[in-house]
């Protein structure tokens, strides 16, 4: 009896495994949203900032844990601030100290990582995603299309799936969702736009996809928010796809429907005073702010906001200090 019943408990965890490899992304969602957050406006911020951005700070909780984060709204019509990006490897203030002319009044990091990620900084594509991933047991590459986020020409923010290839000096944002890699996959570490598949192993959703003209963008992922509802692509992008819950510092961009920007940054690893937020959780902020659409960039010790030079935020790092990234976007004054 006790050796079917040991059978059973094995064969149980193996289809809840699968089960949860089968989940859509949208079954990540919280099944209740969070307890709203009180924000305060950052009065002495703001005055030394343009209208068009306003930065607020809480000190709140988060399902009981301590909870400190801050967020900017931008309004991008304001022709009197202009984007930017910025690749390399360096800390935020370092990036920051490098800027000629007027200092940036916002910085904030992208992800980890040069080599991995897309940038774009006035209107060329100066850093390419990684499309192919190797997966533990699998002899192929996975083809993915990671999340970015960029504001154009008409000074309109937009977060897509975007496709890179090393060819070519232009992304392409996928029209129909992300890839999936289970589909999606084959024997080249650099593959073409008709090598992306997504629900099944016939559907070339590589085919439908349009030219994505940023003015300046960061890549990141998963995506976090898609149509004002909680979806996070972290199977789809195979970016923290079983470590969703993980609480630490975070850092998200998106925008609302009236095309206002929306920055998070969320303090972690300091216990007693901010532990984090799982993506979970900052999906849900970042829909508690009004996006329409969402992504999550670098977090960790990563995580940092600069206003007018000066961290608001301390670093989850064990030295305190900013770690180096590689990319960071910035919001500047209009010369």
């Amino acid at each position: 009896m006790e050796g079917r019943r040991g059978a059973w408990r094995k064969k149980l965890r193996l289809y809840k495994i699968l089960f949860l490899l089968l989940l859509p992304s949208a079954a990540l969602a919280p099944l209740a949203g969070s307890a709203q957050l009180h924000w305060l406006k950052a009065r002495s911020l703001n005055e030394q900032l343009p209208f068009s951005i306003t930065v607020y700070l809480t000190e709140d909780s988060v399902h009981g844990r301590p909870f400190r984060a801050c967020y900017v709204s931008v309004d991008p019509y304001d022709l009197k601030i202009d984007f930017a990006a910025r690749v390399g490897e360096a800390t935020p203030s370092a990036f920051f100290g490098r800027e000629t002319g007027l200092p940036p009044y916002i910085v904030v990091n992208g992800e980890t990582r040069r080599d991995l990620q897309l940038v774009i900084d006035g209107r060329r594509l100066v850093s390419y995603n990684q499309m192919a991933l190797r997966v533990p047991g699998d002899s192929l590459y996975h083809y993915v299309t990671p999340s970015a986020v960029g504001v154009n020409g008409a000074r309109h923010v937009d977060v897509g799936w975007v496709f890179t290839d090393s060819t070519k000096d232009y992304p392409l944002c996928m029209l129909k969702g992300p890839s999936d890699p289970r589909y999606s996959k084959g024997v080249h570490s650099n593959p073409s736009i008709l090598d992306i598949r997504s629900e099944n192993a016939n559907s070339e959703i590589g085919a439908k996809c349009m030219q994505w003209p940023m003015e300046a963008a960061v890549g990141g992922g998963p995506t976090l928010v898609k149509r004002g509802q909680v979806f996070i692509s972290s199977r789809e992008e195979i970016r923290f796809f079983g470590r969703e819950d993980s609480v630490e510092a975070r850092t998200a961009m998106g925008y609302t429907r009236d095309n206002k920007m929306i920055i998070l940054v969320v303090e972690g690893g300091h216990p007693g005073e901010s532990l984090g937020a799982s993506l979970p959780e900052v999906a849900a902020m970042m829909k508690d702010l009004g996006c329409w659409e969402a992504l999550n960039l670098g977090g960790g010790g990563a995580t940092c906001l600069l206003v007018n030079g000066q961290p608001l935020l301390k670093p989850a790092t064990a030295n305190g200090e900013q770690e180096a990234v590689g990319s960071v976007f910035m919001i500047k004054s209009h010369l």
